[in-house]
């Protein structure tokens, strides 16, 4: 038998999901899988330009991250942390496609990643900023795509 249960956290947010896997992993059997992903490199990311929006609003002065890209060793760190034994990694094509524009920012907002955001100026502004970073991504047939890469690792319990 086997289970699937995400466990999200923010960019940057190692230590909080290191905690998780931690707790999580004595519930595993013996040499379950665990795959952990995160972003790749910002400029195979065209989701990470399109996030900038919420970062921005949401804090100003300090408005000018993306999502971290997810380092060579940053999944293994988090999986020694939680006890865990690598067992694989690569790199994975992940793009983000929407019917239309108005798609892709409920889309996005569903996420959380624009809730600060919305706390810090209001929806109408989120709504708008986010469908103008979302214009360089608009097919002529009006669909949003933004390609991806994402970094993964597989770990196995002991």
């Amino acid at each position: 038998m086997t289970a699937f249960e995400p466990i999200g956290c923010l960019a940057g947010d190692s230590e909080g999901l290191g905690d998780t896997l931690a707790a999580a992993t004595p519930l595993a059997t013996r040499r379950a899988a665990v795959v952990l992903a995160g972003w790749g490199p910002p400029e195979r990311c065209a989701t990470s330009s399109v996030l900038r929006v919420a970062t921005r609003l949401a804090d100003p002065l300090r408005g000018t991250g993306s999502p971290r890209p997810v380092l060579r060793d940053d999944l293994e760190v988090v999986a020694h942390r939680a006890g865990l034994r690598p067992d694989g990694s690569g790199r994975v094509a992940c793009p983000f496609g929407y019917a239309d524009v108005e798609s892709a920012v409920r889309g996005l907002l569903s996420t959380g990643l624009f809730d600060a955001a919305i706390v810090a100026t209001d929806q109408a502004q989120v709504d708008k900023e986010l469908a103008e970073a979302l214009h360089p991504y608009r097919r002529q047939d009006g669909t949003v795509w933004m390609p991806n890469v994402f970094r993964y690792l597989i770990a196995r319990t002991t």
